[in-house]
């Protein structure tokens, strides 16, 4: 079985060369103007076969399970909702240790801009089978103030229209699309979690992807 723990990592790579400056300022700027943003080759393909391979690790060693919806007490599985199975980020090798590192420069610099109070994140992989999908939802409701903002981080190089798994934004109100998006390797979707329904259309090739949230901690809402 292979050790996914000790995955080699670029010997001189750093988390603030994961994303440019410009990536940045182009997410703020949307985020600012739109509440959302999408950002094509955020991620460079060395990076992503790496993220690739510790998924597929993880999976291999059957640390996958189905995914669910609502939280702790809330918790429930609903296959006609939602049909992925999930795996948790905890920081446990070189390459989840980068990837959260650079998701703590990129929250403290949206924080900079936007001012959003964001002071923890979340992260999972996801795997979307042929024929799965998550129907339309949001990510946090207004006034619950958890999570503030959500990325979409996907792994999937040279994917076709015909190979489906969309991501379907919508606005607050109305079910006419914003955007439909492709999952296409080094892509990122962010925007504000309270504000933007959306869902992940029936895919029909073995879908990968990171779904990050960044939060306010209980307790530390700002007044």
């Amino acid at each position: 079985m292979k050790d996914h723990s000790k995955e080699s990592l670029p010997t001189a790579i750093q988390p603030q060369e994961l994303i440019s400056q410009p990536d940045i300022d182009q997410m703020c700027s949307a985020l600012y103007q739109e509440g959302w943003a999408v950002l094509d080759n955020f991620l460079s393909g060395s990076f992503i076969h790496l993220m690739r391979g510790d998924l597929m690790a993880l999976d291999q060693e059957e640390k996958f399970h189905k995914a669910g919806i609502g939280r702790e007490q809330d918790f429930i599985r609903r296959e006609d909702i939602r049909s992925d199975r999930i795996c948790w980020l905890d920081d446990i090798n070189d390459t989840q240790h980068l990837f959260m590192q650079m998701l703590d420069q990129l929250m403290t610099a949206v924080n900079r801009r936007l001012f959003l109070g964001m002071n923890h994140f979340e992260a999972m992989y996801a795997i979307y089978e042929p024929g799965q999908f998550y129907r339309k939802h949001m990510d946090s409701f207004k006034g619950q103030r958890n999570r503030i903002m959500t990325l979409v981080f996907y792994l999937n190089p040279n994917w076709s229209a015909e190979q489906g798994g969309e991501l379907v934004l919508y606005p607050e109100e109305g079910d006419t699309p914003i955007t439909t998006l492709l999952p296409k390797a080094g892509t990122v979707v962010a925007f504000l979690s309270e504000e933007f329904p959306h869902e992940v259309l029936p895919t029909h090739d073995t879908r990968y992807s990171v779904a990050v949230w960044f939060r306010i901690r209980e307790g530390d809402i700002p007044i």
